[in-house]
């Protein structure tokens, strides 16, 4: 007892040179300890910055591209009428169909991934609703008009824009009096009801085929055909009813659309009348 007393401190009191190196061992742990700790705390601290940053740079990114969204809307508002139903993303959707008893219906190429409605009809007494049915990879859109049976003007049209993701294919059928169908990036596909129908067709942005099937019992009552320049690389395969006629002034048929299976097919089946026209 009295040597291991005499360790630690001598008769004067003084620290021996044992307790003197158990305190600067101490003292050295401390010194590493502290040290772990801020060197945990400054990685944490970069760890969280970078998260924030990444999180900010997501939620930018995001933020921008819905903004893109919006802003292409409230353009397109401007430029087609009040907003009738919500717009619906493309997603897993493969095959359209489009029906109703519009007076008249425009069908665009949208900018965005979306299906966007819009009432441009210049008559405020036509007024329409839009049930759409999404079911696996198939959408079914049907564009009301209310009481389309109350008159015959069309003062405007019903615009229904495209998302930009190619479909397999587009149908539109119905009771509408005109289609409008403008260059998309999907076939399609128009079925008669003695409607007419306008195609507004852009020859270098034209990738698929357009097909108008009519019969005999219900074709279409009249189809032009406006490209925006003389076209050399678009098929046309026409079949008229009976005493049917073609007004083809720019001679187009015969100088510039030669067959050739890689090219796209306008096919029209069943009319009563074809006009076509091109830009010089």
């Amino acid at each position: 007892m009295l040597n291991a007393w005499n360790t630690s401190i001598n008769r004067e009191g003084t620290v021996c040179p044992d307790n003197e190196k158990n305190k600067d061992h101490k003292e050295d742990m401390m010194r590493k300890i502290k040290e772990m700790y801020f060197l945990c705390i400054s990685a944490f601290c970069i760890l969280l910055f970078t998260s924030c940053e990444d999180e900010k740079n997501t939620l930018n990114s995001t933020s921008y591209e819905s903004q893109e969204i919006v802003e292409q809307t409230e353009k397109n508002n401007d430029q087609n009428g009040e907003t009738v139903h919500k717009a619906i993303e493309a997603g897993n959707i493969r095959h359209v169909n489009i029906s109703g008893n519009a007076k008249s219906i425009i069908i665009k190429q949208s900018v965005n991934n979306h299906f966007e409605f819009y009432n441009a009809d210049l008559n405020p007494d036509h007024t329409y609703e839009v049930d759409c049915d999404v079911d696996d990879d198939n959408i079914d859109i049907n564009i009301l008009m209310k009481n389309a049976e109350a008159d015959n003007n069309i003062l405007g049209s019903f615009v229904l824009y495209i998302p930009q993701k190619e479909f397999e294919n587009i149908e539109v059928a119905g009771d509408f009096k005109q289609i409008h169908l403008n260059t998309i990036h999907s076939d399609a596909f128009i079925h008669a009801n003695k409607s007419v129908v306008v195609l507004n067709v852009e020859v270098d942005q034209l990738d698929h085929n357009i097909t108008l099937d009519g019969s005999k019992l219900n074709a279409f009552r009249d189809v032009s055909v406006y490209f925006d320049k003389l076209p050399d690389n678009i098929q046309m395969d026409l079949n008229l009813t009976k005493n049917g006629t073609v007004n083809d002034s720019k001679n187009i048929l015969n100088n510039q659309l030669e067959s050739d299976p890689e090219k796209p097919v306008i096919s029209i089946n069943n009319t009563n009348n074809i006009n076509i026209y091109a830009e010089d």
